[in-house]
């Protein structure tokens, strides 16, 4: 049973484990699923949306990626930068981003804090795609080319592995 009500403590939330961004993968981000989590399939039971907290290290990047579902991103502390497409702009707490589904996207702290945002996401959902070198190399030289690192995350694994 989901609980309804989540306590804020310290840095984290009451109850909720801050895990790594990806298994295995110590990047600098820590990520805090605060209601729900990953399901294989619509209507399995529990939350039909799953709520996390990304937490990034001064310099850090999350991956840069796309994949079906859309994304709710509001930034909670910090300063940072959204790639969303072609398109990169400066965030800061209270800023929402909408990342819509297939939209490659990255969030970079650009500032001397943690860099914190909250990301609404359905629970069933498809795992990231990262993006061939052909679009690395063409998004390189593009307005966004200074701002990503493409190589900040190792690539995704597959669901259950």
């Amino acid at each position: 049973m989901q609980r309804r009500v989540i306590h804020k403590r310290g840095s984290g939330w009451e109850g909720v484990e801050a895990e790594g961004y990806r298994p295995g993968a110590a990047v600098g981000i820590a990520r805090h699923t605060i209601v729900g989590g990953w399901k294989p399939e619509p209507g399995a039971p529990g939350p039909q949306l799953e709520l996390r907290f990304f937490e990034l290290e001064p310099g850090v990047a999350s991956r840069l990626e796309r994949h079906e579902h859309e994304h709710y991103v509001i930034i909670g502390q910090g300063l940072g930068h959204a790639v969303v497409g072609e398109r990169v702009e400066e965030v800061a707490a209270g800023d929402v981003v909408y990342v819509a589904p297939l939209e490659l996207h990255q969030f970079i702290n650009r500032g001397e804090e943690r860099f914190g945002f909250y990301c609404i996401v359905t629970a069933a959902r498809d795992g990231a795609r990262i993006p061939e070198r052909e679009e690395i190399e063409r998004l390189l030289d593009s307005p966004v080319g200074p701002f990503i690192q493409p190589d900040a995350v190792p690539p995704p694994l597959r669901r259950g592995v």
